[in-house]
């Protein structure tokens, strides 16, 4: 007899969206030909990054696409610069990685980089920032808002209106995207004027509807999965700390945000739990939530028309935010 567990299973396999379906398939074969996952944390980080070129491949070419490093409190950081046009004066939006605070790099979405950058116009900063379990909260967040400051200080050298930037990232990315946010309005810099969160790690809560019924490991995350990511990024720093986990902060002073959540991903109420308290306490935001795909939508934005959405709709927020290029 099927219990209510496997029933619930059943009721939200049933909205996998066929593409999110062959994403999956295709990449437990990327997986397998570059070796597997990998079992040490070195091997995991290798393995992840040969993964990712494959899912990178194809896509737009750009006018510019420059590698560059920039000084930072830990050691030089490395960076890309996409973009559209060799004009001077472009916004821009600087984007962070996902990876669980572990994995990934400035070339871990290279794909959906350019395609942003020419969706919208402007320039896109993809910038890599440490990662535990060699450097822990608040780490990655010091070490970004010292980018910022060197981009507010150097992005006009690089065509870069550094009067019109906005942060964002995937998942790890996405909370110190936020963090940077919190920090710089901290410090009383107004150089951040938008976030974008995509399936954030932006809450620590472990028992939402969403982890419940999606965190068994059928839909990429589980919820030991993710309680150890976080346990491993702040260690034993204070969890109600909003640089690592934006829903527990007073949203005044902070930038307009877009949030985007995938509906079955064990973290998706996190983001809905951000959304509410931004709404309870009058802070401009717009929530979207992509029907049928899971965590990782956006980097198989080549197979999945809603990672293609996504690109689009932060695009558009960029517009709103900053002005088209």
């Amino acid at each position: 007899m099927t219990n209510e567990n496997d029933a619930t299973t059943e009721k939200w396999r049933a909205k996998i969206d066929p593409q999110q379906a062959a994403a999956l398939a295709r990449n437990t074969e990327i997986v397998a030909s570059v070796g597997g996952p990998g079992e040490t944390i070195a091997e995991i980080r290798t393995q992840a990054d040969a993964a990712r070129v494959i899912w990178n491949e194809g896509g737009p070419a750009l006018a510019v696409q420059q590698d560059l490093s920039a000084p930072g409190p830990f050691r030089d950081v490395p960076l890309r610069l996409y973009n559209p046009s060799d004009g001077a004066n472009m916004p821009v939006f600087i984007y962070l990685h996902g990876g669980g605070f572990k994995l990934g790099n400035q070339l871990s979405n290279d794909r959906q980089m350019r395609e942003l950058a020419q969706s919208w116009g402007g320039a896109v900063i993809s910038c890599d920032y440490v990662h535990a379990p060699e450097h822990m909260f608040p780490d990655p967040v010091i070490e970004v808002a010292t980018i910022v400051e060197w981009l507010a200080g150097n992005g006009r050298d690089l065509g870069l209106n550094s009067d019109a930037m906005v942060i964002g990232g995937a998942s790890a990315g996405a909370s110190v995207a936020f963090g940077v946010a919190f920090e710089m309005r901290d410090r009383g810099s107004d150089l951040i004027k938008g976030v974008v969160s995509i399936y954030g790690v932006v809450d620590d809560a472990m028992d939402t509807a969403s982890m419940r019924e999606l965190g068994g490991g059928d839909f990429i995350l589980q919820s030991a999965y993710v309680g150890q990511v976080y346990s491993d990024y702040v260690a034993d720093a204070d969890r109600n700390d909003p640089r690592a986990f934006a829903a527990k902060g007073d949203f005044a002073g902070l930038p307009p945000a877009f949030i985007a959540a995938a509906e079955l991903d064990p973290i998706r109420d996190d983001s809905l739990t951000l959304a509410e308290r931004m709404s309870a306490a009058g802070h401009p935001h717009r929530l979207k939530v992509y029907p049928g795909v899971m965590h990782t939508f956006f980097v198989q934005s080549n197979v999945i028309d809603q990672g293609k959405e996504c690109i689009g709709d932060i695009a558009d927020f960029l517009n709103e935010t900053l002005g088209a290029p």
